[in-house]
């Protein structure tokens, strides 16, 4: 089922560059028209140059004609390249769910398939290193596509240190505080990728390694840490941050208990919307089924729930981190997913265990809520918030002391957006079209309730607020092997 569309963001809001960037967004095919029409127009008007010597003037009007259209040809090609080659990683292009991404398929340990819209990676997790080679194998060409456009923008563009420009005593001390199941299933991440690789040489696969696959999944903690030595600071991921960031909303608007409207904010260079998909866990052990909002090719958790009911999501936060003292926020949130089954036992769990660094991480079962908020308070110590009656738990990305300090990201805009919504008392999933709150980041919109285990997500390339959400069929999912 699709929950209709919910307003697009009000432009009134917006700069007069934000306002070009969102028709741009919404109008992919006309833009993708025009690209290849200036290409098109300067690669013939070149050609076409040669033949005005035979035009009936005289050499010096001639000699006008072939300069300015030379410089006409060789200006609308390169503007057109230019375009096709940069536009998307400035203004990501709309992706309609409808146009499927992935073509089904199945192997050993997991399957891809479509759930009305909605691609879903189901993994048998018992064996992570068969879980890891089937994600890899099914999701190659997204991952391929996705790190070669990751590699040219951070890398080539940026100029952030890759993976073997790094210190590999601080990779390695990380690695230290990675659950060992997590290791293995990276392994056969790139066991399943370089299958992948050698079955389409053709399209000329992105080689990868254990550390290049190891940094993606630090890129959730780079707004306070940089891993180029075990000493990293923060002030170089903090100029790279980017302006607007995650939204977490919680509150019981009826009778059916608590709900977790959260829109995920994630560059997306044009494609990470489009890749997006929801990863499935399935396990015959102790530990709960799950499912993830995710792209391909990373293992962690930002945003999920568990066949308990408990829903997480992380959103990040200002400080910074010169010493490695726990999980990367990914794998902290996932081992949370997978391992606890109400509030209580993950705020028991982050008492007396510390992810890497500082972080929200937002946790909701069918009774309870809060938000805990690491390293937050004046002496660098945790800061719980909760959820109360008729008092909506909203997290955004400031500095909760416990109180709200600091505007890191546009919070305070979002939070005036959402308490004057809260005064309208509008559905809760349409706060995930607010001004600010959707944004040009804007990659996964999802509303989960754990009471009864309602899964929905919208998925773009930006602005995904305001998409249609669609139902995600979660019994299935949930069910023990």
């Amino acid at each position: 089922m699709i929950a209709p569309t919910r307003k697009a963001t009000p432009p009134e809001f917006l700069k007069t560059y934000d306002k070009v960037s969102l028709w741009i967004h919404s109008h992919p095919l006309t833009i993708k028209v025009a690209k290849v029409a200036l290409i098109t127009f300067g690669v013939g008007l070149g050609i076409a140059t040669p033949f005005a010597v035979l035009l009936p003037v005289g050499l010096a009007a001639k000699i006008c004609i072939i300069t300015a259209a030379s410089f006409l040809a060789l200006t609308t090609t390169i503007i057109g390249t230019v375009a096709h080659i940069f536009l998307d990683l400035e203004i990501s292009p709309h992706h309609d769910m409808k146009n499927h991404a992935y073509k089904p398929s199945q192997c050993e340990g997991g399957k891809l398939y479509y759930d009305g819209d909605v691609p879903v990676l189901s993994l048998e997790g018992d064996n992570p290193f068969i879980a890891g080679k089937a994600h890899g194998y099914l999701c190659g060409d997204a991952i391929n596509t996705l790190v070669k456009r990751y590699d040219f923008a951070m890398y080539t563009l940026a100029r952030r240190p890759r993976a073997n420009q790094l210190d590999p005593t601080c990779l390695k001390s990380i690695r230290s505080h990675i659950p060992g199941e997590y290791l293995t299933e990276m392994e056969g991440l790139l066991a399943g990728y370089n299958q992948w690789s050698k079955e389409n040489w053709w399209k000329f696969p992105k080689k990868m390694t254990l550390d290049d696959i190891m940094l993606l999944h630090l890129m959730p903690d780079s707004v306070h840490f940089t891993p180029q030595s075990t000493a990293a600071k923060s002030s170089f991921a903090l100029k790279q941050a980017p302006t607007v960031a995650c939204t977490a909303i919680v509150d019981r608007p009826g009778d059916d208990g608590l709900e977790f409207a959260r829109n995920m904010d994630w560059i997306s260079l044009g494609i990470a919307g489009s890749k997006s998909l929801v990863i499935n866990r399935r396990f015959k052990d102790k530990r709960h089924n799950t499912i993830e909002v995710n792209v391909p090719g990373f293992i962690g958790a930002t945003t999920g729930q568990n066949a308990q009911g408990l829903c997480v999501a992380m959103n990040v936060c200002s400080g910074e981190t010169d010493e490695v003292r726990g999980m990367p926020a990914c794998f902290y949130n996932r081992f949370c997913l997978e391992n606890f089954k109400n509030v209580d036992e993950v705020e028991k769990y982050a008492k007396d265990h510390s992810p890497l660094g500082p972080y929200h991480l937002t946790a909701v079962d069918p009774q309870k809520a809060s938000s805990i908020h690491f390293f937050q308070s004046e002496k660098g110590q945790n800061v719980i918030r909760r959820w109360e009656k008729d008092k909506p738990l909203v997290t955004l990305n400031f500095r909760y002391k416990p109180e709200a300090h600091s505007n890191m990201h546009h919070s305070k805009a979002r939070l005036k957006a959402i308490s004057n919504h809260f005064k309208k008392k509008a559905p809760l999933a349409n706060a995930l079209a607010l001004p600010y709150v959707n944004n040009s980041l804007t990659t996964h919109s999802v509303v989960m309730n754990p009471k009864t285990h309602s899964f929905k997500v919208a998925f773009d390339n930006a602005y995904s607020g305001k998409e249609p959400l669609h139902n995600v069929s979660t019994a299935a999912l949930f069910a023990k092997n």
